[in-house]
């Protein structure tokens, strides 16, 4: 086992033991891959230059947040514990970002916010998918009536906003492109590594099934072989009657 398989098992291997569903392995998998690379990939916004120390303190925040859901992930084995943890506060931190810059979503706070609809549909399925679409139009139509209506609704003062997108700002708009294909991606290639061991079950259960339906038919060859013929028996019959 390589050195990332067993760091991986050692966060995942609770959570796989709880289970023989080969697509909660999946869920599982995809929770600790995805939460790992995040985490990674977080690392830059650490070092964005800003006049105000809230999106440092914000991103700061995220790192501890996917920490969590792996210590989540280790202590409970629990699949769902870890990814209702993770979808709470992937919504709580997308929110603050979209408070302090007003409602005024960037491309990359779009790409976020595209993210965490994916998650809610891969990780907990259609109802939770939907209803994370309906949050993420709600707070984008908020916002944008904010900004478009000289902050209406709410104002947090610029200097405590993010930097505009401008320069090398921008080429952080890769980080958030490479976490929603990378989130594709690990869930694309674990739910093919399950269908590939449920379709192996299922010809090992065919198999076995095959050689118990063999031995039976061996079985009753024998004793077919074994026991006297229904011709034999009636005639024995009707010779005792006659003998009577």
């Amino acid at each position: 086992m390589n050195p990332f398989k067993k760091f991986q098992y050692y966060f995942i291997g609770g959570a796989l033991a709880k289970t023989d569903d080969a697509f909660e392995k999946v869920k599982a998998e995809v929770l600790f891959n995805f939460t790992a690379f995040f985490i990674f990939v977080n690392l830059p916004y650490l070092f964005i230059p800003s006049g105000s120390s809230i999106p440092f303190i914000l991103a700061i925040s995220v790192i501890f947040a996917l920490l969590m859901v792996l210590l989540i992930l280790r202590k409970s084995g629990n699949v769902k514990s870890a990814t209702y943890f993770f979808l709470l506060n992937f919504f709580i931190q997308v929110t603050g970002h979209y408070i302090i810059n007003n409602g005024r979503l960037s491309g990359q706070g779009l790409l976020f916010y595209l993210m965490f609809i994916l998650c809610g549909y891969l990780m907990m399925g259609r109802k939770w998918g939907f209803a994370i679409s309906l949050i993420v139009m709600i707070c984008y139509s908020i916002g944008t009536y904010n900004w478009a209506n000289n902050f209406a609704l709410f104002h947090v003062p610029e200097k405590y906003g993010e930097p505009v997108e401008t320069g090398g700002f921008l080429y952080l708009s890769l980080i958030p492109i490479l976490l929603n294909a990378y989130l594709i991606s690990v869930f694309v290639k674990a739910t093919q590594k399950a269908a590939e061991q449920i379709s192996e079950q299922k010809h090992l259960v065919e198999e076995k099934q095959k050689e118990i339906l063999d031995s039976i038919h061996y079985a009753k060859r024998i004793q077919n072989s074994l026991l006297p013929t229904d011709k034999y028996i009636e005639r024995i019959l009707k010779k005792t009657n006659h003998d009577y």
